[in-house]
């Protein structure tokens, strides 16, 4: 995927629950943050699972680990929200989640309407 917004590639990519979970957790931090993806996955799981984090059961933290890891980081890194260090199991937001953002403001609004 280019660097060039595009609201079709926004739905698609934030069609999936977790990944859409995943950038507004992300939105948090500052771009120059780094953070771990057990935190990422934990907190996942805590928000889908209404536990708190450190209650979340080893199984359902490594369920989140796994498909972070194995789909959502990736997607999210090729969409160019992220900087994905698989190495090191860690993520940097980039400026851009910033546009998928507002997209997830507008729609959120237009659901409460």
């Amino acid at each position: 995927m280019s660097n060039q917004f595009s609201p079709t590639d926004a739905y698609k990519l934030l069609g999936n629950e977790r990944r859409l979970l995943t950038v507004k957790y992300l939105s948090l931090f500052d771009s120059r943050c780094t953070i771990d993806v057990r935190q990422i996955a934990r907190v996942i799981r805590s928000v889908e699972t209404d536990t708190p984090p450190r209650a979340v059961p080893t199984s359902d933290y490594e369920s989140a680990y796994n498909s972070l890891i194995q789909q959502h980081l990736p997607k999210i890194d090729e969409a160019g929200l992220i900087e994905y260090n698989e190495d090191r199991k860690t993520v940097v937001r980039k400026k851009d989640l910033d546009n998928y953002l507002l997209l997830i403001s507008i729609g959120e609004a237009t659901i409460c309407d």
